[in-house]
């Protein structure tokens, strides 16, 4: 599958209000690229588009929470109002709990589930059928704790882990309906972001 040049191509970024997400934002558009930031602070998205944007570069920005599928389609489509198409649609928004795993509340527990498997769900549930017309690329950013539970870290190991089910079962489908969607995971180590 060949891939357009990073400078030719539009990338939403989910999870782009910190960390990883604002370099990987900052990164694409320093080499070109049309991003779209998402996440849950428009104060933070708009400050990060102002400074893309200060750099030369072109970016939008949409407040979204991965855990319920419409802003996750909301998205999509500003994307496609802005710039045409997707190219690319990079998935980091995370979210952490560190605790013994009798000390964390249903409530808790639901929410970094949410947000980590049922959130990476949702985000390619909206970009696929885009990146399908042309061909694109999903990336998913996981964690080493997709492959290896630690202590005080039960939840996000676990939804790290139902993760990298989720997007080794959607490549291979993929594949075998010769999709012209790359997919990929990046398991960084523990960031402070």
């Amino acid at each position: 599958m060949n891939l357009k040049p990073i400078h030719e191509q539009v990338v939403v970024i989910v999870g782009a209000n910190s960390g990883i997400g604002r370099e990987a934002a900052l990164q694409f558009a320093e080499r070109g690229a049309k991003v779209v930031v998402a996440g849950r602070s428009l104060s933070s998205l708009n400050e990060l588009a102002g400074e893309i944007e200060s750099r030369g570069g072109e970016a939008t920005s949409q407040v979204a929470d991965v855990s319920q599928f419409e802003p996750m389609q909301d998205l999509a489509k500003r994307a496609v109002e802005a710039y045409g198409r997707i190219d690319t649609w990079v998935h980091v928004a995370a979210a952490s709990l560190f605790a013994p795993f009798q000390e964390i509340k249903p409530e808790e527990f639901r929410r970094v589930i949410e947000v980590n498997l049922i959130g990476q769900a949702f985000g390619a549930m909206a970009a696929l059928p885009h990146l399908k017309r042309t061909g694109g690329a999903l990336i998913h950013i996981g964690s080493v704790e997709s492959k290896r539970g630690i202590p005080l870290h039960s939840v996000y190991s676990a939804s790290k882990h139902g993760m990298i089910g989720f997007i080794d079962a959607l490549r291979v489908e993929l594949m075998h309906d010769r999709t012209p969607v790359s997919v990929t995971t990046i398991l960084p180590a523990g960031i402070n972001t």
